[in-house]
């Protein structure tokens, strides 16, 4: 009597956790579709309703007396003494066939693409990592939405433990005179209003002191018309003999903001690679830059081929980095011979849970890409948590600002160009 008691407890923890697992994966699928954002919020709802009264509606079909003495004596005879099959109706019985094939199928896909098994452990180690936390406290002058004020309160919220780190990544098939280049990568800084330019300055300035050859920011720069005036005093004024190089996102989009932000970033000196690809000419040798703001914005050129054009530039450049919003195009930066690919969008998840990792990330891949470093022969692609976000929440999570030195090789005597102690990524 007691095994059977647990095996259907056991049965309705699965059919719980595959239904919650069900609509969380519809909800990241949905939010990797180039809808337009109004669209995609209305389906949000839908899916968190549907997530949260559906089991209200089984039981209702299920027990329809008001009596709760009977209502409660009722479920638990179902639960532990009838035939569960039997006994239910057959909506219920359909849902749960439904949740049960769904677990059965995504279930094991899902635990194969945890970080543990996906990150790509053996191309990459960290040199140095720095958490500011809580900045917050130390800077209240940086927050001014009422928002972002308001989510700091929450315990143990991230939303501005700035994280400094530098990672260094074997590239396979670079170029040796490549070894050594360093590329700052800044992803989703998402500017509101809520904070003021001196959070987002500091990541910008930290990197640009890191010995860089090029710096990316790859999509989601501006969120709100009002917050175009940042775009300046965050990313202007840097060393003009410093590549800069940007590609836009569906934020960007969401308010009617691509011409805005393109021209502003242009008018400060950086490259628009999401308009058009670039040949940068550097001092180790020529470097391609591949730019991708698909599904939600799409080039307007005459290139012909993109496969035919991307295997001519192959050909003549040494080094190609591709830059994406979106780490869906994983396959498009191999398909176009990317040494290293750049991505964003996800923000890591915003909520990690220890081992397990994130749940929700806006992607046809559910969470597998949510932040990291991960390997697909010949490309590496690094997706970045991100700095910022439209809602000011992050657990296990913080805001990252990143420095990629890559190498063909690690060095064997484990020290750095810096002489810092390896550490391990959280």
């Amino acid at each position: 009597m007691t095994l059977a008691i647990v095996s259907r407890v056991l049965l309705v923890l699965l059919l719980a956790i595959g239904h919650v697992g069900l609509w969380v994966w519809l909800y990241n699928r949905i939010n990797a579709t180039g809808f337009h954002r109004r669209t995609i919020k209305r389906i949000e709802k839908c899916i968190v309703l549907a997530c949260a009264l559906l089991p209200l509606v089984f039981l209702s079909l299920e027990f329809r007396t008001g009596d709760w003495g009977t209502y409660i004596t009722e479920w638990y005879a179902t639960l532990f003494e009838r035939n569960l099959w039997t006994a239910t109706s057959y909506p219920t019985r359909l849902y749960s066939v439904i949740i049960l094939m769904f677990t059965a199928v995504v279930g094991p896909i899902w635990i194969s693409h945890r970080p543990a098994f996906t990150i790509a452990k053996q191309r990459f180690r960290v040199l140095q990592k720095n958490v500011d936390s809580p900045m917050h406290r130390d800077n209240p002058q940086w927050v001014t939405g009422s928002l972002t004020k308001e989510c700091l309160k929450l315990p143990s919220n991230e939303i501005l433990s700035l994280e400094r780190n530098v990672k260094q990544l074997v590239i396979e098939g670079m170029p040796e005179r490549f070894s050594g280049m360093r590329i700052g990568h800044l992803s989703d800084v998402h500017l509101t209003g809520q904070l003021t330019a001196d959070f987002y300055r500091l990541a910008v300035e930290w990197v640009m002191d890191q010995e860089i050859e090029v710096l990316v920011v790859s999509g989601d720069v501006v969120d709100y018309k009002h917050a175009l005036g940042l775009l300046s005093p965050v990313f202007g004024n840097l060393d003009p003999s410093i590549p800069k190089i940007f590609v836009l996102g569906n934020h960007d989009r969401a308010y009617g903001l691509v011409e805005d932000v393109r021209l502003g970033l242009s008018d400060l000196g950086w490259l628009d690679a999401g308009a058009s690809d670039l040949m940068l000419p550097m001092q180790r040798g020529l470097m391609k830059v591949c730019g991708n703001e698909l599904p939600w914005l799409r080039r307007h050129d005459s290139s012909g081929d993109a496969l035919a054009v991307a295997k001519n530039f192959k050909e003549q450049a040494q080094f190609v980095l591709g830059v994406s919003h979106s780490p869906d195009q994983f396959e498009w930066g191999r398909a176009r011979g990317c040494h290293l690919l750049l991505c964003g969008h996800t923000h890591g998840g915003q909520i990690r849970f220890p081992w397990i990792g994130p749940l929700v990330a806006p992607s046809w891949y559910g969470s597998r890409y949510a932040s990291g470093v991960f390997h697909r022969s010949p490309t590496l692609m690094h997706v970045s948590r991100g700095l910022s976000g439209v809602h000011p929440l992050r657990w296990g999570c913080a805001p990252e600002a990143t420095v990629l030195e890559v190498v063909t090789a690690f060095e064997q005597n484990g020290t750095t160009r810096s002489n810092l102690p390896l550490s391990a990524e959280v």
